[in-house]
């Protein structure tokens, strides 16, 4: 999914898509085609819609980056599952991937887990901890019954992948703006099969300018010597 505006990440992306940010040498969605590519999958769908002739004019039908690229153009904004309306039914589930998410995760690992749960769709999850900066205080209305100091929370969050059996593309609206909680939250409500995959390996959603930052950091090669010389 590459078509949003990433308007958090201003200005870098006045004048190209957030998945086109550059990430060392290459841009953030060509690093992701390479990891799907080394996981064994050739046929990649693109959605796109702002800026989106800079993805393929790069891209072209990506036999050069060893892979098939085909693209789903949005006339306009359609949320991140409604283009997922228009990709070709291909009879087995559907792996979908932000186009801004960096991660090692592994795609085999989790379309095993998949099937060998029977799920309709699989939510890759990740941990995010996230330190409260004063204490905070447990009350029971009147008398204070406890209180912890900055305490650090700990939260599954929506990783930005996805396996998606094909059939849940009828519950899509056609044409309307539809994000990926509505898909979750309607098919919840159909009574399908929604469970979480939870990912150990490195993570990285690039939604603000210190994700972006940290992703450079993260993809820094380092080489010292002895002495601690680069």
């Amino acid at each position: 999914m590459a078509g949003g505006e990433g308007r958090r990440l201003r200005p870098l992306t006045d004048n190209m898509p957030k998945p086109m940010l550059p990430l060392g040498d290459k841009p953030i969605l060509e690093r992701i085609v390479t990891q799907l590519r080394d996981s064994g999958i050739q046929h990649i769908n693109v959605t796109t819609h702002y800026k989106h002739e800079m993805i393929t004019d790069y891209f072209g039908d990506g036999s050069s980056f060893g892979v098939n690229i085909n693209y789903l153009e949005e006339d306009q904004p359609l949320g991140t599952a409604g283009a997922l309306k228009h990709v070709p039914d291909s009879g087995t589930p559907i792996l979908v991937m932000n186009g801004d998410v960096l991660t090692d995760v592994n795609f085999q690992a989790m379309l095993d887990f998949h099937v060998e749960q029977n799920a309709d769709m699989t939510v890759a999850v990740a941990i995010q901890k996230i330190e409260v900066p004063y204490g905070v205080v447990d009350t029971d209305g009147l008398h204070i019954i406890n209180i912890k100091e900055k305490p650090v929370l700990q939260h599954f969050v929506n990783a930005g992948v996805y396996l998606i059996n094909p059939c849940l593309f009828d519950y899509i609206p056609e044409s309307l703006p539809f994000d990926m909680p509505d898909l979750i939250s309607t098919i919840i409500e159909a009574k399908l099969r929604v469970i979480s995959f939870p990912v150990h390996e490195y993570w990285v959603d690039i939604g603000k300018h210190s994700d972006y930052e940290q992703a450079m950091i993260d993809l820094e090669p380092i080489s010292t010597d002895r002495c601690g010389e680069r």
